[in-house]
């Protein structure tokens, strides 16, 4: 493993990897809103929480991923300011997945319905991402360029699993608007 010189030097081969992932994450950050505009009258009191179950990990994989790439991509960042934000990132991520936990098993108490494909996307691989994000952190501090192919694997990873998390949440949407039009009531949460 060759130890990491510049750090703009070393990312340089990265930088349209990084722009194309920052590019995408921004793009679907900004589909969420408008998806949540559309849905906001299929949100009720009884499934706020349950929908933010679903709706909060997508939106905040799309804005690690571009947090990340905008890190990424600052010219005078050096490899040990990036190792030391990725440690942060990763553990402020890692301590917010509780939160997530919390809000799937209370859906998961009050529908029912919540698939193991579902606790695996949502809390099992975002926590190896975020563990490994905290481990990438440290390989740039210890200046390891092994770190540079870590960071870019879990950013594709998070971009994807937010995108099956978004999806998710499209198709719940979906289905209770042709709910609401054939005049049932609305399926729980997704």
């Amino acid at each position: 493993m060759m130890p990491i010189g510049a750090l703009a030097v070393a990312l340089q081969p990265w930088q349209n990897f990084y722009v194309l992932v920052g590019t995408a994450a921004a793009t679907l950050t900004g589909l969420m809103f408008v998806a949540v505009t559309f849905g906001s009258s299929l949100v009720t009191k009884e499934t706020s929480e349950s929908t933010r179950a679903f709706l909060d990990p997508p939106y905040l994989h799309f804005v690690q991923v571009l947090l990340t790439a905008c890190l990424v991509l600052m010219p005078t960042m050096s490899p040990g300011v990036l190792g030391v934000l990725l440690i942060l990132v990763g553990g402020v991520r890692f301590v917010g997945l509780y939160t997530v936990f919390i809000r799937y098993r209370e859906a998961q108490r009050a529908h029912g319905d919540i698939e193991l494909s579902d606790w695996v996307l949502s809390i099992v691989l975002p926590l190896l991402c975020h563990l490994a994000i905290i481990a990438t952190g440290a390989g740039f501090v210890a200046g390891d360029a092994a770190a540079l192919t870590g960071l870019a694997a879990v950013s594709v990873i998070l971009l994807f699993v937010g995108i099956h998390g978004a999806w998710e949440l499209l198709v719940w949407m979906a289905l209770a608007v042709s709910e609401r039009r054939r005049g049932s009531p609305s399926p729980p949460a997704p």
